[in-house]
């Protein structure tokens, strides 16, 4: 090398080290009786090793870029302390029980060359008795995982998924694009780096080469096998030595973490989190309180005799526990206790006890109204605080694990952030951990990027949807409020329809009127659009509300629709943001809408479920075909709603006259 760290090189050598100073001296020699005919520079990042051999070791390699961390930070973090140390063009990343043959190198930069859409290269790799290592494989799947790690894969039938697996249909003496490569030796290239971002640190030990390989395919960059270069590779399999060794867990682990950040099983999980979170909630509600109802039973069991009345037995109050569920399921629905952001929200104390208040004067003064003389009034005295305790209890359960599965990242909600790259930038750089507020950011899209961010540039924000399904993302965080092109609305329209969280970190008011909820997200304030907007309950009422009402109003609307069927008319067509759908609203030639009674189809929306009476204001896009969005909150698209009117009989007249406020909207789009 003409000087020890060149500012520009073609190839930057990264050695991940963990107590194998033999095998580590053993590279580096033979790196250097076969170096590079180009620029180089080679990075060994140590993970606080404590073998004896490494002190010598350094000392006779003085010249090479040695970063010694302070504890084991894993593969992962390892490699990408060792690539961020230097500018290259490729970064190969080694193990330091691989041995460089001569030519290797040449015929791998060759190889990498010819093939400008490889983004990751791994060379063959030879066991010390000269035999190739399988050391390109096809992607893992269910049964792939099942056959390799239990006795199913000795079977005929286990075998030759097995196979299928191991890629043992060639002989590996052919170059290819493969799947994946193991990363003890590979060749990586700055672009693709650059693009997908660097190795995934939540895999301490395993599979970071296979979720690497995966991200290679997802950005259209190439993972290739170069048969024609060739490394020795000391290869242990220690992950297949049997649960009695660390490495089994750690790969298994990372096996687990693998199959949550891509599975398709998790993915759905995810998507469901909430609904899923509040059924769990809801669960631990009535764990809690037949838990308090027992406990206060028991306590009032042991006192008996303090008492005149005999208590009487367990079983003579299960219809009491079944109905103080019901209540107590009723009352916390009612209280907002299951509603949008309750799940990642502990209850304050005092909501907790306005809470247990509500639902323990409601079962006192049931019982009192029946007259039930068979339950012990000591019992539902004591009922009532043991259920705060144990409210609290679950409580504090649910968000202890919750916590501990997001820091093992088993839980993280996928993100994908959108906006000015400047703004993202400076919010990355603020020190936030985005594990702790259970974010695994994906990478971002803007109009630019900004080699400088340690996150993936993804595209332009034209490209948001298609990367929503491919990264399977459950929540998109802007910086920005939609700018009302139709694309970008579309686009909001297909988010929502996907059952992504939508989340601005602006305090937009508008946004709380539409149904967006406030929330703390990353110390700072954001408005959330969760896909579930809304009370459950109150959206109940309203479906049903608007099915009788719209019964009543088709019988009214049928024959006006009827009568003026020959009459000329300009036809409206509204787009919904929740559910993508057009619907024909009658008009007069002036553009303004005809009143309700002369509404038919749209009458038939509100019985079909895919328009609602009452809701957001629409808001106009184009005057070219009358196309309409509605607000993005979690309502559907409305007839009228808190904008059409301060009082009732206001609200009534615009329903008749101008339904959904279309002609209001028209004339402030003229002005």
């Amino acid at each position: 090398m003409a000087e020890r760290f060149p500012e520009t090189m073609k190839v930057s050598i990264v050695i991940i080290n963990y107590n194998t100073s033999d095998d580590l001296e053993r590279c580096l020699k033979s790196i250097s009786y076969s170096p590079p005919d180009c620029e180089f520079a080679i990075t060994v990042v140590d993970n606080a090793s404590t073998d004896p051999g490494l002190n010598g070791v350094i000392n006779r390699f003085p010249d090479i870029n040695w970063i010694m961390n302070d504890e084991n930070t894993g593969f992962a973090k390892g490699a990408n302390i060792g690539v961020a140390s230097m500018q290259a063009d490729w970064y190969l990343i080694l193990n330091p029980d691989i041995v460089i043959q001569p030519g290797s190198f040449a015929n791998l930069l060759e190889y990498a060359d010819k093939h400008t859409q490889a983004g990751l290269i791994g060379p063959q790799l030879l066991n010390d008795d000269g035999s190739i290592q399988e050391s390109c494989r096809r992607f893992y799947s269910f049964k792939t995982l099942l056959m390799r790690r239990t006795f199913l894969g000795k079977l005929p039938g286990g075998k030759k998924i097995v196979d299928e697996h191991l890629m043992r249909d060639f002989d590996h003496l052919e170059s290819r694009p493969v799947d994946w490569v193991i990363g003890g030796c590979i060749l990586v290239r700055h672009k693709a780096i650059e693009q997908i971002g660097p190795m995934d640190e939540r895999f301490f030990l395993y599979f970071e080469d296979v979720d690497w390989c995966y991200r290679m395919w997802q950005s259209s960059w190439e993972v290739h096998y170069a048969a024609d270069s060739r490394f020795f590779h000391r290869h242990r399999r220690d992950s297949a030595a049997g649960p009695m060794k660390k490495t089994f867990w750690l790969h298994l682990f990372s096996m687990i973490s693998f199959y949550e950040k891509w599975g398709i099983l998790v993915y759905l999980l995810k998507r469901w989190r909430d609904p899923l979170s509040k059924v769990l909630m809801w669960v631990l509600d009535m764990a809690a309180l037949n838990s308090a109802f027992v406990s206060a039973y028991m306590i009032r069991s042991l006192v008996n005799p303090l008492f005149p009345e005999n208590l009487f037995p367990l079983a003579e109050y299960r219809p009491l526990q079944l109905f103080a569920s019901l209540l107590a399921s009723l009352t916390f629905l009612m209280l907002g206790r299951y509603g949008s952001g309750s799940a990642r929200r502990l209850p304050t104390v005092s909501e907790r006890l306005k809470q247990v208040g509500v639902v323990s004067l409601l079962l006192l003064a049931s019982t009192y109204l029946s007259h039930q003389a068979v339950y012990s009034r000591a019992v539902l005295l004591l009922f009532i605080p043991m259920f705060a305790v144990t409210a609290t209890i679950a409580e504090r359960l649910y968000s202890d694990v919750r916590n501990r599965m997001e820091k093992g990242w088993l839980s993280l909600e996928r993100t994908l952030l959108a906006g000015p790259v400047e703004e993202i930038k400076s919010w990355l750089e603020n020190g936030i951990d985005n594990r702790e507020h259970g974010i695994d950011a994906v990478g971002y899209v803007a109009e630019s990027s900004d080699p400088d961010l340690d996150l993936p540039y993804l595209g332009t924000p034209e490209k948001m949807v298609s990367l929503v399904r491919q990264y399977r993302v459950s929540q998109v965080v802007f910086w920005e409020w939609p700018n009302g092109s139709f694309q970008m609305i579309s686009q909001l329209a297909s988010l929502r329809e996907m059952r992504v969280r939508l989340r601005w970190r602006l305090d937009e008011t508008s946004l709380l009127k539409s149904g967006a909820r406030f929330e703390s997200f990353a110390t700072a304030p954001s408005a959330v659009l969760d896909p579930d907007a809304g009370r459950p309950a109150l959206r109940y009422i309203s479906r049903i509300f608007d099915i009788v009402a719209g019964v009543l109003m088709m019988v009214t609307s049928s024959p006006v629709w009827l009568f003026f069927s020959g009459t000329k008319r300009t036809v409206g067509y509204v787009t919904s943001t929740g559910s993508h759908q057009t619907f024909k609203v009658a008009c007069s030639i002036d553009g303004s809408c005809k009143p309700v009674i002369c509404q038919l189809p749209l009458i038939v929306e509100v019985i079909a479920g895919r328009v609602s009476l009452i809701g957001s204001k629409p808001l106009l896009i184009s005057m070219g075909n009358t196309s309409v969005d509605w607000n993005l909150g979690g309502s559907k698209p409305s007839l009228v709603g808190y904008w059409s009117g301060v009082d009732f009989k206001q609200r009534l007249l615009l329903f008749w006259n101008d339904p959904a406020g279309l002609s209001s909207v028209i004339e402030e789009t003229k002005l």
